[in-house]
């Protein structure tokens, strides 16, 4: 007789059948059954091989997760460490989408024991409550600034001889991944792309090369059979980690309701981010993405930050906020409007006006259009003299 899966054999008689005895055993056999009772009958080999498989999952996943929690810098949440880009992807996870609040705020959607959990995590991986805006210079380890041109302190001490071109670039990649190795190959297609294996392999070896002459005697580069990577005996300070660390802390503290929070913790993340990754012209494929997805998420913050800042009336807050999101984002209308209505509330609406007209040619000039029927009618509205 030919038994298929979903065969109309009554439950009870397809525990009966041989085929189905064997998984239903398997299903109910415990995993601390003693391997000398597996081997014994041979009919259930394959019973045996099933326990010992899931055994090894089992095995596997408590040893994942145990050093996930153990990693401080670790995403909160499983979801948040799988992102489309990004060194440490942790960092670079994207925020929730504003929804339908008053201001753009975030919909509060997970329950508050979850909220506390990626808010506390979050202060973990940070080290401490308090928002940090200004490197610490640490005594025995390694600090580094790359949102403020490059610099790098060891042991208290600025390396002064910091390599130039690919060795630069490399040391930049280093420490943004340095929680894990980085193997040859992947640094070879991320530093020579379009090179042949050879080639990128010898651009690679004289790379390591200068990079390794200018840190001098400081033996910060380790190779292993995984790849290549940073090891720093101390502590490590990386602004970096502290900006999207801190933009992380001021989310939670939004999503929480505590906007008092949430403006701290955003206003150090935007005293961190004084330049981007890469400067203005500078070209480098391994850290472009990077690069894109730090000033991003400094543009999210600068827009929450505004919408905060206009939320509890603090109108100088507010404008300082959305001008210096339009040094990042000309065109972004929302930055716009809210420096309309806070010149409007502090009684000068030809500058609200003028501000119209700066977002008209921006928008005209950048992308080719016109400023929504929002941004017009609050123009209007300015210019009657009407509350916004």
């Amino acid at each position: 007789m030919h038994i298929t899966a979903n065969s109309s054999m009554p439950s009870a008689k397809r525990h009966q059948h041989p085929m189905f005895a064997a998984a239903h055993d398997a299903a109910l056999m415990p995993l601390d059954v003693p391997a000398a009772i597996l081997r014994q009958p041979a009919a259930i080999a394959p019973l045996a091989d099933m326990v010992a498989a899931t055994r090894s999952l089992l095995n596997a996943w408590d040893r994942a997760m145990s050093s996930w929690r153990a990693n401080p810098m670790a995403p909160a949440r499983l979801d948040d460490a799988v992102t489309p880009s990004g060194f440490d992807r942790a960092y670079f996870a994207p925020t929730d989408s504003p929804a339908s609040l008053p201001g753009g705020g975030y919909q509060p959607t997970r329950d508050q024991p979850q909220r506390q959990l990626d808010r506390a995590a979050a202060v973990a991986r940070l080290g401490h409550d308090d928002p940090v805006i200004t490197p610490i210079t640490q005594t025995n380890g390694l600090t580094a600034q790359m949102l403020d041109g490059f610099q790098v302190w060891l042991d208290g001490q600025p390396l002064h001889e910091l390599p130039r071109g690919k060795a630069r670039s490399l040391l930049q990649v280093l420490l943004l991944q340095r929680r894990r190795p980085i193997s040859r190959a992947r640094l070879c297609a991320m530093f020579w792309p379009d090179a042949d294996t050879a080639a990128a392999r010898n651009n690679l070896n004289v790379t390591l090369h200068r990079l390794r002459r200018a840190l001098g005697k400081v033996n910060l580069l380790r190779h292993s059979d995984e790849g290549y990577q940073l090891f720093v005996p101390g502590e490590v300070w990386l602004d970096v980690e502290h900006f999207m660390l801190n933009a992380e802390l001021g989310r939670c503290e939004e999503v929480a309701g505590q906007s008092g929070a949430a403006i701290t913790h955003y206003e150090a993340a935007v005293a961190l981010y004084r330049a981007d990754l890469l400067d203005a012209g500078e070209h480098e494929p391994a850290l472009a993405g990077e690069s894109q997805a730090l000033r991003n998420r400094f543009n999210e913050v600068l827009e929450r930050l505004s919408v905060l800042r206009e939320q509890v009336g603090d109108v100088h807050g507010c404008l300082r906020a959305a001008l210096r999101h339009l040094t990042q984002d000309e065109c972004n209308e929302g930055a716009h409007q809210r420096l309309m209505r806070c010149y409007a509330r502090l009684g000068q609406p030809q500058l609200a006006e003028r501000q119209y007209r700066t977002c008209v040619t921006a928008l005209r000039l950048q992308l080719g259009l016109h400023p929504s029927d929002d941004t017009t009618a609050l123009c209007r509205r300015i210019a009657r003299r009407e509350l916004v």
